[in-house]
């Protein structure tokens, strides 16, 4: 057996203060992540600056945990070349597994920061038609391969606006599950404005998951998202009954989706309790794309992102402590990767497994994508571009390749968001990375978190956090 290793890539991280302290080592390739004791540090900083480590020089008590490490794929077999960098993965070998319907280009909400040009993206508003719905949810069937999970989401703009299109694509997908023996997840994101009793009742007849959008406290919420037409009428107070209808129709709460820009970024803790007080299963919040310049945040501003996510994550492990669940879905989302030790080969499922469809049948790699003529990848007649998806991921994976592959944080990012990147980069002219230190400090508070949840194996926590790695 071989007796001389190499560090693989690896991270120490200092986690919790005082008696609580402890060291954490992150495998960066794997995604493993290990405590250690007071002798595993001694030895990892007698051996940690060579270059090779021979375990027959080490003596005995160190070679324990040196072969431990080595166990742990922290050591590798030393070689004298340079492992190659993984080949890319071919789109035309994974089925296609989620398809987004743009079912309404429109919207009747003008949102402050709207990176879909108040839902048209960048076109004229226009919307689908039933036969077009119906196609596209047969080819995300017809295209799953042997996925026995396919997944429809309905989308806009607003998908409210086109109500035949998006009961055409839900009955159409149902029929073609049926019929290839699968099952069917269809989730519908809407500003919750537009619904209606006998549109509820459809959505849970056909068990539609719903996330709702909406920016916290009426101050904020009414700030970002407006009527379409300068109409004086606020929107929050309209989201608020359509709420309180759906409670009375859907067995499940909604999701929430929460845009923050970056003004509002220190009121995060703040804008997360309202709306989770406001009946919701879970809420996420996304920092505003800076789809201008204006939207590009400042110093302080990036540090109030970070704060008010880590003051959240704060209040998961007390919640966590007691064994309850923090409903904060980034944190959730981080969580069960790290529970199931899931690395990252790519950012996203975009163009690898999931589409979006715009309201002629266009595909696009993702939907915040859409209208963007470089990232269009075939459409419902000619079908799937596999060889344009390969250029695309190609193109924008190129220009952070190193900086990516010199990055701790890899295989729980992968270079990041295409669409941020493409604003950040083509758009605005940014140098690539403009995210990367939130980023990797927002992946360092969760691992800190799970393993603060890994002192106690027992933790129902871990129970939930499963089911959700699971889908």
């Amino acid at each position: 057996m071989t007796a001389t290793y190499a560090w693989s890539d690896h991270r120490i991280f200092e986690a919790g203060t005082g008696p609580d302290a402890r060291v954490l080592l992150f495998g960066t390739d794997h995604a493993s992540l290990f405590a250690l004791d007071g002798s595993a540090r001694d030895v990892l900083a007698r051996w940690r600056g060579r270059e090779s480590v021979d375990l027959r020089d080490a003596s005995s008590p160190d070679r324990e945990v040196l072969e431990a490490l080595r166990d742990a794929l922290v050591l590798v077999p030393a070689s004298p070349q340079r492992r190659p960098a993984p080949a890319p993965i071919d789109p035309a070998e994974i089925p296609l597994a989620t398809l987004v319907l743009e079912v309404a280009q429109a919207c009747n909400l003008r949102c402050a920061y709207c990176y879909a040009g108040g839902g048209s993206y960048g076109g004229e508003s226009r919307l689908m038609h039933p036969e077009v719905a119906r196609r596209a949810a047969r080819r995300l069937v017809e295209s799953s391969g042997d996925r026995q999970l396919v997944t429809l989401v309905l989308f806009g703009g607003e998908p409210l606006l086109n109500v035949p299109a998006l009961r055409a694509a839900v009955l159409e997908a149902e029929a073609a599950a049926s019929e290839a023996g699968k099952q069917l997840v269809v989730s519908l994101t809407t500003n919750g404005t537009r619904f209606t009793p006998t549109l509820l009742d459809f959505l849970r007849e056909h068990r539609v998951g719903i996330t709702v959008s909406i920016d916290g406290p009426p101050e904020i919420h009414d700030a970002n998202r407006r009527y379409a037409g300068g109409r004086d009428r606020r929107t929050y107070a309209d989201v608020v009954k359509g709420l309180a209808l759906l409670r009375t129709h859907m067995p499940k709460p909604p999701a929430a989706r929460v845009t923050l820009t970056p003004a509002q970024w220190s009121r995060i803790p703040e804008v997360f309790r309202h709306v989770l007080d406001l009946g919701f299963l879970e809420v996420g919040i996304a920092p505003v794309s800076p789809v201008t310049a204006a939207l590009l945040p400042t110093t302080e501003q990036d540090a109030a992102l970070f704060t008010g996510f880590a003051l959240l994550a704060a209040q998961f492990r007390q919640a966590a402590a007691a064994g309850r669940v923090l409903p904060f879905s980034n944190l959730l989302d981080l969580l069960a990767r790290l529970h199931v030790g899931s690395v990252k080969s790519s950012p996203c499922g975009a163009g690898l497994g999931y589409l979006a469809a715009d309201a002629e049948g266009r595909f696009f790699l993702c939907h915040r994508l859409a209208g963007e003529d470089e990232f269009q990848v075939g459409n419902l007649d000619a079908g799937i571009d596999h060889a344009k998806i390969r250029v695309c991921l190609a193109n924008q994976a190129a220009s952070r390749a190193q900086a990516c592959r010199a990055c701790w944080a890899r295989s729980l990012c992968a270079g990041g968001c295409h669409y941020e990147n493409h604003l950040r980069e083509a758009r605005l002219g940014q140098p690539p990375g403009g995210s990367c230190d939130f980023i990797r400090r927002w992946l360092e508070v969760g691992i800190c978190v799970f393993a603060d949840l890994c002192r106690d194996p027992g933790n129902p926590v871990f129970a939930f956090l499963g089911r959700r790695a699971d889908g």
